[in-house]
């Protein structure tokens, strides 16, 4: 029962946080803009040109390649429209995930989960500042 509580709290959490940033407002007025006016889904599509510029503009800086394959991936999970039950699964190497013992598995989960919120914090900043 405390693991669910915990769960629900944490989600809970996001939530505040999705509405704190206007992610949701965002979203809203983008769908309507790209339904009521053909010139806005270019601009839409101008402006997502424009962020993975930035990207690709941060990995020539020095960034991390395997960080950033991660930030796409993250992005691709985060943009799709469904509801996804476990990212940390669809993040995970399973190569390296399968070589390794007990203790280290949940070391690597933790590590990675870490990865992903600090890469989902990003991606929300980018998509509420817009760039």
């Amino acid at each position: 029962m405390a693991r669910k509580t915990g769960e629900l709290k944490k989600r809970c959490w996001l939530a505040k946080q999705r509405l704190k940033m206007g992610y949701w407002e965002s979203v809203r007025q983008d769908k309507s803009r790209v339904a009521s006016d053909g010139a806005a889904a270019q601009a839409t599509a101008g402006l997502q040109a424009h962020v993975r510029l930035m990207r690709d503009a941060e990995v020539a800086a020095g960034l991390s390649p395997h960080d950033e394959k991660m930030y796409l991936k993250v992005c691709e999970i985060l943009d799709s429209n469904e509801v996804t039950i476990n990212p940390i699964g669809q993040l995970i190497e399973r190569d390296v995930y399968d070589r390794l013992d007990g203790a280290s598995r949940q070391r690597y989960v933790l590590e990675l989960s870490e990865k992903f919120r600090e890469l989902k914090d990003r991606y929300y900043r980018e998509r509420t500042t817009g760039a």
